[in-house]
């Protein structure tokens, strides 16, 4: 008998705690399925906006309802706990669509009929562009994930990347993506590969924001 109650008192305690968790885990999470929009992620888009309108002066700028609406597709974004983690949550949406992106612009591509017109050259640069983003953000991406912060003493060996870097390297992929954001809406028939690439950079631009407030932060720490 006294087995017996041990061992249901072990399995309330068990299923006590895994109600816990269930409901930890809810209480991060809106009834839709997406995480809850905390004032963490609030003050960071409306931080990141501010940043990406005086950077853009006031052109293709980060809204915080986009900035918000992107990071909550992310169950991650519940337990951010800095800019980085929310500039994470932009750059790997943006690894999938870029090649996403590259092969649109192939297809169309192959469906031109004259492969020197100009429209043609334009696609092939934009196709090789995509491929050069592509590469760049999965550098950017593993930069980020690598980084351990910017505070050593003078005589600590620390190789890793420092804080500016980190919002470099995605100014540089807006950089080398810039082409076809200029070409491709004055292409005739490239409607959806225009709009494509407009979100394209709005997602760059979002992590490029968050990363830029990240180096204030820790600079003034």
């Amino acid at each position: 008998m006294a087995t017996s109650h041990m061992a249901t008192t072990a399995l309330s305690a068990i299923i006590f705690m895994l109600l816990s968790l269930a409901i930890a885990a809810q209480s991060r999470v809106d009834v839709g399925g997406k995480p809850k929009t905390t004032d963490f992620i609030v003050e960071a888009c409306k931080n990141a906006s501010n940043f990406s309108r005086g950077y853009n002066e006031g052109y293709n700028y980060v809204t915080p309802e986009f900035c918000i609406s992107t990071l909550q597709s992310d169950n991650r974004s519940a337990g951010a706990k800095d800019y980085r983690d929310l500039a994470l949550i932009p750059v790997d949406i943006l690894k999938d669509r870029v090649v996403t992106a590259g092969g649109n612009v192939k297809k169309m591509l192959l469906n031109t009929k004259n492969s020197t017109s100009t429209t043609a050259r334009h696609l092939r640069i934009c196709e090789l562009d995509y491929a050069a983003t592509a590469s760049n953000l999965n550098f950017c991406d593993a930069l980020m994930r690598d980084y351990q912060g910017d505070r050593r003493s003078e005589d600590q060996d620390n190789d890793g990347p420092r804080e500016y870097e980190l919002s470099e390297c995605v100014e540089n992929v807006i950089h080398v993506s810039r082409y076809c954001a200029f070409v491709l809406p004055a292409m005739p028939g490239a409607e959806a590969l225009a709009k494509e690439s407009y979100e394209l950079d709005m997602l760059m631009n979002l992590s490029f924001s968050l990363l830029s407030l990240y180096t204030l932060d820790t600079t003034l720490d």
